[in-house]
């Protein structure tokens, strides 16, 4: 698979339909350059100049040809798969995907609090007579068994683990709102919902969590955006072709088309209040009757209804989570704990009016305190876990607020301070972390709207353009410089050496520097241009035989070569061009590693190419240039540095690596974060700070992203802020 970088950030819904890397690409590649070499030995030693120029285009052209063929057959055998498959590909890597972060986030029925929810209140949702005749009069029926309706909504009452029940049987419409305050539980109850409908053999669309933080209603409609998330998100290849015939549609387009997804849409509050209305109009037109499910905090939800052109979410119904009660809190805090009383004055105060009984009086609030008063067994740690009664001191924590902000960040204190299970301290001492993190949190608010998706080929804004652009275009320079340097002075004295060092430096900066310019807009040949391109290779394959046969040797070289030129280009664009479908399931930090693998091997192939042609053309030919011959060292430093200046060129526009590592070795330097970012990353996640959702993270709850970008900077640390989404 080959990654780039405009496919990494999701490209525009709609687009044409980019076929993926295989690998028999890199053996045609390997195996083009591997004849080319052999001709060149073999041909400078048996043959004359003129059959080898002719040779050599007929082995790329022969090469391009298998290039073609293979693509066509694996495309058509791909293609050949129904969307029944590709969606229960998807509902697999969906319930496997969560069923491990449910376990890390300690949300299985052993370990759950008693989420409780009644009815939403009636102003809210749809009245329940009018939510039943909608039932019925959907096209094919009511979606379960009309049997088993409660008689009014009053029978929409339960708990956690009754919400895939609540949902499928006793919803008419299976539409639903999840109303609660934050921190209630409405992420971990959706999770709850997804692990249900995803189980195999469950049947029925498949249900996806999206997180509404990232949508702009302004910007595209919900299908397209949805579309685009799974592309960007999910790993079971749905960036390519629904079908043989359709190719101008893709897997993840289809399958939102067509009905096959089943969206848990989070975060409504997330939307800039003032696009709330616009969200809710454009939800109601593009998901008019499918199931669905759709998460608020409950007062900006009655305030997205208050607008003189608000209108509900058609035919839902509606829950909203109730604060826990005393004993089950209780209960949750004292639970396995060798010392339950150091929690009576925390408990004594449960369901009041202070500001712990009401931090404390959701699962979110219990979690934390729980994590940071009764941690586990503490191998390492810097000193006694803290005593709960802290949090009745009213002096220091005077309201809810207050109270929640401390809970956060003692909670990264509490989780850096020991390594968890792992016996060992962590890598950044705890202030490192709270750095590192309040930087990335930034990151979210000031350059991707507030997005929750902390996706690792988007840093590239999160260090000033200027410096990135300086670093990368000198490390690029320094490089090329230092290679093409060696060679010709090993091989031709100081002199030539110092000279290719020089004229290396420039080129490759220079080619940096434009690639640099170009990475944020890619632009890929149309249909049409690749036709023309088809048509044009194949006339000048055949322009050049003809002109050996009739014209003569010395045409014929030019000719040759010119016709070996357009293949390899043509073998190149198809080389680096490629879409990466992510059609593996892999997770953040692999796909780094993927895509900083590509980067090198189109490096490789263009520093082999150019360099071999350089020996040829310039290095030991001596009558085809008006130039003298420059030798095999000469030539070589001349190829090297024309394939590092190309391969870099391309490597930073079709790969999302390079800006990544220069944008993390600009923060890195300025102490913003680790050298090991993407160690971090993974660490913190372990430690449950983040989430992994396919190939992002995300901070586990949106309070702890909001606490940590809040938190007050230096100017060093200061982002600069761009173009915000909706503002």
């Amino acid at each position: 698979m080959l990654a780039c970088k405009s496919s990494l950030r999701g490209g525009r819904p709609g687009g044409r339909i980019r076929r993926e890397w295989c690998p028999c690409r890199h053996r045609c590649g390997m195996m083009t350059y591997c004849a080319y070499t052999g001709v060149l030995v073999v041909g400078l030693e048996y043959l004359n100049l003129e059959t080898v120029s002719a040779v050599f285009g007929m082995v790329v052209a022969a090469a391009s040809f298998v290039l073609g063929v293979a693509t066509f057959r694996a495309n058509r055998a791909e293609a050949a798969k129904g969307l029944d498959v590709v969606a229960k590909e998807l509902a697999a890597d969906v319930q496997r995907e969560w069923s491990a972060e449910a376990a890390r986030r300690e949300v299985r029925e052993s370990s759950a609090l008693p989420v409780a929810w009644r009815p939403a209140e009636s102003g809210l949702v749809e009245g329940w007579a009018d939510l039943v005749t909608t039932a019925r009069g959907l096209p094919g029926g009511p979606p379960g068994d009309a049997g088993a309706w409660p008689v009014d909504a009053a029978g929409l009452e339960g708990t956690y683990t009754q919400i895939g029940e609540v949902f499928t049987r006793r919803v008419p419409t299976r539409r639903l709102v999840v109303l609660g305050e934050p921190g209630s539980g409405k992420s971990v109850l959706l999770i709850r919902l997804l692990q249900e409908l995803a189980r195999p053999g469950s049947g029925g669309p498949v249900p996806v969590l999206f997180s509404l933080a990232s949508w702009n209603p302004h910007e595209g409609g919900l299908k397209a955006w949805m579309a685009e998330q799974l592309c960007r998100n999910r790993n079971v290849g749905l960036r390519r072709p629904a079908s043989a015939e359709s190719q101008e549609i893709d897997r993840a387009q289809a399958l939102v088309e067509r009905g096959l997804i089943l969206p848990l849409l989070d975060g409504f509050d997330e939307i800039p209040p003032a696009l709330h209305a616009v969200a809710l109009h454009e939800i109601n037109k593009a998901w008019r009757t499918q199931p669905l499910v759709l998460a608020s905090r409950t007062d900006a939800y009655r305030a997205a209804l208050n607008g003189p052109d608000a209108r509900r979410l058609d035919g839902a119904a509606g829950i909203q989570l109730v604060p826990l009660t005393p004993g089950p809190a209780a209960d949750y805090l004292r639970s396995g704990l060798p010392h339950a009383e150091r929690w009576d004055a925390v408990i004594a105060r449960l369901g009041s009016d202070t500001p712990v009984g009401q931090a404390l009086s959701t699962p979110l609030g219990l979690f934390l305190a729980r994590t940071i008063y009764a941690p586990p067994p503490r191998v390492g740690a810097t000193g006694p876990a803290p005593h709960p009664d802290e949090l009745c001191d009213t002096t220091l924590l005077r309201t809810r607020d207050e109270l929640e902000r401390h809970l956060f960040s003692r909670f990264i204190t509490a989780v850096y301070d020991v390594r968890d299970g792992h016996s060992k301290r962590s890598r950044w001492s705890v202030q490192q972390a709270r750095h590192t993190l309040a930087v990335l949190a930034r990151h979210l608010e000031a350059h991707r709207g507030g997005s929750t998706d902390l996706a690792w080929w988007e840093l590239g804004s999160a260090a000033p353009a200027e410096q990135r652009e300086n670093t990368a275009e000198l490390a690029t320079a320094l490089i090329g410089a230092v290679t093409v340097g060696l060679v010709a002075g090993l091989s031709s004295g100081l002199g030539w050496g110092l000279a290719g060092m020089l004229a290396a430096f420039l080129i490759c900066g220079f080619a940096s520097a434009i690639g640099l310019s170009k990475a944020a807009a890619v632009v890929y040949p149309s249909s049409r241009f690749q036709t023309a391109l088809n048509f044009g290779i194949t006339a000048a394959f055949v322009t050049a035989f003809a002109v050996v046969q009739f014209v003569g040797a010395r045409a014929a070289q030019w000719a040759g070569l010119i016709a070996a030129a357009i293949l390899w280009n043509r073998f190149n664009r198809r080389l680096t061009l490629e879409r990466a479908d992510l059609a593996v399931r892999v997770g953040p930090g692999k796909l780094v590693t993927q895509d900083r693998r590509i980067f090198f091997q189109i490096m490789l192939l263009y520093v082999l190419g150019f360099g071999a042609w350089g020996v040829f053309m310039m290095g030991l030919n001596s009558s085809f240039w008006v130039i003298p011959a420059l030798g095999f060292g000469g030539g070589l430093a001349v190829g090297l540095t024309m394939g590092l200046a190309r391969g870099f060129y391309v490597g930073f526009r079709e790969t999302a690596w390079p800006q990544f590592a220069v944008t993390a070795a600009c923060l890195a330097m300025r102490n913003h974060v680790p050298w090991s970012l993407m160690v971090f990353l993974q660490d913190a996640h372990d430690r449950g700070i983040l989430r992994q959702v396919g190939t992002v993270y995300q901070f586990r709850h949106i309070g702890l992203q909001h606490y940590l970008a809040e938190q007050p900077s230096s100017d060093d640390d200061a982002l600069p802020r761009t173009g915000v989404p909706g503002s």
